[in-house]
């Protein structure tokens, strides 16, 4: 078994595309992920299967359309890649002090580091980004909901991505940690 986290986007927004966690928890259940546990309203889940991310993929997309009558982007994450996001995070001294001033997208696919890079220039805040594997790091020292470059981010790098605090970031840690189903 692996543990895997499931990153909503979507739902749960401004009263939109209303989903609650005990019925998003029940339809991982009901396709057969084990040990499922849920992070706050915005669509975090972690979950163990013995089947592959792009194997889980495809089916949990159109079990999400049917349940709930809307897509909505999933993007899932093996816990192992996880840790390595928390490992190789640049801005861990900010985090530590403020966490909410710390993100992460997740991205599918590989960040145009030129296009962030103009967004930055444009927007010409005190924001940071490093990119990793998959990922953009941001430091956005007044606040992501402010900051016009975390507004333009997705766009600028080119490649779909779902972003998370650093806060939530570590809380889902925390769940996939604990909840681990073990071989017997």
């Amino acid at each position: 078994m692996k543990t895997f986290i499931a990153l909503y986007r979507g739902i749960n927004v401004g009263g939109n595309n209303s989903v609650k966690m005990e019925s998003l928890r029940a339809l991982h259940e009901k396709l057969g992920h084990l040990a499922v546990r849920s992070y706050i309203q915005s669509g975090n889940i972690v979950f163990s299967s013995a089947k592959s991310a792009a194997t889980l993929l495809p089916k949990l997309s159109a079990e999400f359309a049917e349940e709930f009558g809307f897509d909505a982007k999933v993007v899932i994450v093996p816990a192992d890649r996880w840790s390595k996001i928390i490992d190789n995070n640049p801005y861990s001294k900010h985090a530590a002090a403020d966490p909410k001033k710390v993100s992460v997208g997740v991205c599918e696919g590989e960040a145009d580091a030129q296009g962030l890079k103009t967004l930055l220039a444009k927007t010409g805040g005190r924001e940071a980004f490093v990119i990793g594997k998959g990922v953009v790091y941001l430091h956005a020292p007044d606040g992501f909901g402010t900051s016009k470059f975390a507004a333009g981010m997705e766009r600028a790098a080119g490649v779909p991505m779902t972003v998370r605090n650093w806060r939530t970031v570590e809380a889902i840690w925390d769940l996939a940690k604990a909840g681990e189903v073990k071989r017997a």
